[in-house]
């Protein structure tokens, strides 16, 4: 049975316990006093860490709900509401350095994607963009349910939709976009990237994220149920191995 969803602010706020964001900072080239756009930033838990280590950050985010939570939080901070596609050298001029968490799968065009942020930075800023790969993917499962899985991969893409492997994508595009790699590496999870049985408030994370997965509901249809359920099992059997991961690739213009 699928959990009732939770306020997005609430949801986000519960998964900082599993987000490694100061592992990520460590591989971020920051000097103190650069200006900092945190893309999609949430309730503002990465700006903070931003803000403590002595740059001058912008939070952005386009959910309005998620933007009260980050100032209720975070009230010394700077939160702007903007599209993030949308941004320009214009909005906020051009910036030292650019976080975005989770943020580019929703991006289909990972290159124009990736192209608009180089634009946002000044010359030797540094761009780190971590992301989702495999999302879904959890054993044990059978091969003809990770045929399954895939499947429904591919039709998000050909829908322009969530990217479930731009993960992988994010070293490659960044290179062809001309920027300088510094960085590659992956994050431990505690909610989405580990071995063994997942925890009950884990679970109940990933019972609450299947609520708002509309596309995978579309998908499957009356079988939306059964392959949420599979997963489920899946995270909580005794011998569970994600092969998803959180991918982090750091990059200079």
């Amino acid at each position: 049975m699928l959990a009732t969803a939770m306020a997005l602010p609430d949801e986000y706020e519960r998964q900082q316990r599993w987000r490694r964001y100061g592992d990520a900072l460590k591989q971020v080239p920051l000097v103190r006093g650069q200006r900092v756009l945190d893309l999609g930033c949430g309730v503002g838990a990465a700006s903070a860490l931003f803000a403590a280590a002595g740059a001058d950050v912008i939070g952005v985010d386009v959910d309005d709900a998620l933007l009260l939570r980050a100032r209720e939080l975070h009230a010394e901070l700077r939160f702007e509401k903007h599209d993030v596609g949308a941004l320009d050298a214009s909005t906020f001029g051009r910036v030292d350095g650019i976080w975005a968490s989770f943020v580019a799968a929703y991006f289909s065009d990972l290159p124009s994607f990736v192209a608009r942020l180089r634009e946002l930075l000044v010359d030797g800023g540094w761009v780190a963009l971590v992301e989702i790969d495999d999302l879904l993917g959890h054993e044990p499962r059978s091969a003809a349910f990770a045929a399954d899985i895939a499947g429904f991969y591919a039709w998000a893409r050909a829908q322009g939709g969530y990217g479930f492997l731009h993960g992988r994508a994010l070293a490659p595009a960044l290179r062809d976009a001309g920027f300088e790699l510094v960085h590659e590496g992956t994050l431990e999870d505690g909610e989405l990237s580990f071995r063994g049985p997942a925890s009950a408030d884990v679970v109940e994370a990933w019972r609450s994220r299947f609520t708002r997965m509309g596309g995978m509901r579309t998908y499957y249809g009356d079988r939306f149920g059964e392959v949420s359920g599979e997963i489920l099992a899946a995270l909580q059997a005794p011998s569970h191995r994600s092969l998803c991961r959180v991918d982090i690739v750091v990059a200079r213009r």
